[in-house]
This record gives C-alpha cells, structure tokens and sequence, in this order.
C-alpha cells in the first residue's frame, strides 16, 4: 500500500508589434517555422498565482486497482500539498523548492527530505515547478530551441526535447488552443523505463483553460502503473492553507 501512494504522489499568442501570431486550426500547420510556433506555445501556458481542485484519483497496478479523493493546492513556485482521503484521510504530500515531506496512516511512514526520494523513482531531475506544471496542464521543462525537434503529425503539434541527459521528452500539442495533449518521457537509462502524462479533455473556468481529466502511466522497472485523474472541482482562491505536520511514532523512508 505504501508503494501505492508513493506512486501516485509522484504522479503530476504571440504578441509584439513584429511578430507573428499562429493562428487556431484543425490541422497542424506546416509551413510554420520551429521558433515561431515554440513562442506560440510558450505564450499559451497556464499562468496562475493559486490553485485549489479536488480530485477523484484511481490507481491501477498488476496487483491492485483502488479509487480516493485527493484535495489539491498549490501556489505557484511556492508550495504543491495534498491530502488522500478514503472515506477518512489516508495521506499527505508537501512540496516546497527545498523539501519533499509526505507520511500515510497505513503503514505509518513518513519522508523528509529532498527531490532525491521523488526522483530515484522516476529516473528524473523533476523539482516543484515540474510537478506543479503537471497538474495545471503545462509542459515540464523548458524549451531549448537549439535543441527541439518538430516531428511531422497530421493531428497535433509533436517536438522532441533532448535537452535533459536524464530523458527524452516527445509533447503532443492542441492545434486549436496550443494547449499540451500528450508528453512523454523516455528515460535515457537502457531499462526502456517510460513516463506518460496525457489531456484528454480540458474544461475552461473564470477564463482559464484547465485540465478536467490526467491520465498518466508509466513503465518502470518492469511495473505498468496507470492513475486517471478527475478533476471535479477548481478554483483560484487568493488565501491558501496547507494544513501538514508530520505526526509523532511513524518510521522514516530510507531511500
């Protein structure tokens, strides 16, 4: 059970007066070229000051399949906390830029530490922002333009970014909106190890385009793990809590 909410803890127009803006299509447009389209992309990512959801969250695995609810916030650049809840809460996850802290009642456990914990999993260098960006609708990392490759697709437009040493990333984006369909992550460790985070529907509140479903999968040390998230509920309140003090009697995770 423990492996189970460490797993899903871990799992996530251009404007100037001489530039040109892409506009909306069905198709991709081939004629446009890489730098362009990358400045219209980048102007179409979220930007958010708060951020506060609730979330039903199912996790299926080889050996388990289990639903919960999941109360997210986060502040941007500042914090990402969570509470699992079945029935009762079960868990709680803080990110800060400095520490990850996370403890759950089954087996009574707890983590103290840095990204090292979130990462030796993964096979990545994720830190908050990437984390944050996963659960707004945003691309992690940031465009290389040196370094993006666009791939031809007749439905969405697709670049690989090979500017990590750690993993390829493939993106998948939205014609129309220019918001993130798909990325992809190979994990450059010869194990063929592979992170999916896909957007399959988006919902638009108080003018802001937002993720409604996050279906993320992975394949890592010969485990598939699959964990569809719904979200339910958003808003952008300006004062945000973060109810978390690690409790008295639980062991430690060592990595």
């Amino acid at each position: 059970m423990i492996k189970y909410f460490q797993c899903l803890f871990i799992f996530l127009i251009v404007s100037g007066c001489k530039s040109l803006t892409v506009l909306p299509s069905k198709r991709p447009v081939e004629s446009i070229k890489v730098k362009r389209l990358i400045e219209n992309l980048e102007k179409s990512e979220l930007k958010i000051n708060s951020f506060r959801a609730r979330i039903k969250a199912t996790f299926t695995s080889k050996k388990i399949k289990q639903s919960l609810n999941i109360n997210l916030r986060l502040k941007n650049d500042k914090f990402l906390w969570m509470s699992a809840n079945i029935l009762v809460p079960v868990a709680k996850l803080l990110l800060t830029n400095e520490k990850v802290l996370f403890y759950e009642k089954f087996q009574k456990k707890y983590y103290e530490g840095n990204y090292e914990f979130l990462n030796s999993l993964l096979g990545t260098n994720f830190r908050l922002r990437d984390v944050q960006n996963i659960f707004i609708g945003n691309p992690i990392g940031n465009f290389d333009k040196s370094k993006v490759k666009r791939i031809d697709n007749p439905d969405y437009y697709v670049f690989i970014n090979t500017n990590s040493e750690k993993f390829r990333t493939t993106y998948f984006f939205d014609t129309e909106n220019f918001r993130i369909r798909e990325q992809r992550f190979l994990l450059l460790d010869n194990k063929n190890n592979i992170l999916s985070v896909k957007y399959p529907l988006y919902q638009k509140i108080d003018g802001k385009i937002i993720p409604k479903r996050i279906e993320i999968s992975s394949f890592v040390n010969n485990e598939f793990v699959s964990i569809i998230l719904e979200f339910t509920r958003v808003d952008y309140p300006d004062q945000l809590t973060i109810p978390f003090k690690l409790p008295q009697g639980y062991s430690k995770i060592e990595i």
